[in-house]
């Protein structure tokens, strides 16, 4: 995220990607080492931060968690309704298919040029 798309408010919106990848000589960066460290904080940062979201979010939902467990064990396979029945229905809509949206999308009569 951060060296391919540039996107951190300290890095910038800056993209370090190098498509050569590495060489036989080793790992090239288009970069300082004071820019590739700045990298590995806001990396490091990213990292810890959504580590933190992760444990929150177990945390959060063990009850559910141990719940959906118990129920692999129990079935070793399972499906969409199973997982309705532990954690309810979804809290957004159903994305809509490439073909719903066609069907969906006004449509326009081609004009013969002249």
């Amino acid at each position: 995220m951060v060296t391919v798309y540039g996107l951190n408010d300290k890095i910038g919106n800056i993209t370090y990607y190098d498509n050569n990848g590495q060489s036989e000589f080793g790992f090239t960066k288009p970069y300082s080492e004071e820019t590739a460290k700045q990298i590995d904080e806001e990396i490091s940062k990213i990292v810890e931060r959504e580590y933190k979201r992760a444990l929150s979010l177990l945390r959060k939902h063990k009850k559910k968690l141990s719940e959906l467990a118990e129920h692999l064990l129990e079935k070793e396979v399972i499906f969409k309704d199973d997982l309705v029945s532990i954690f309810g229905k979804r809290p957004f809509e159903k994305e809509e298919t490439v073909e719903e949206k066609v069907k969906t999308s006004p449509t326009k009569k081609a004009v013969k040029s002249a």
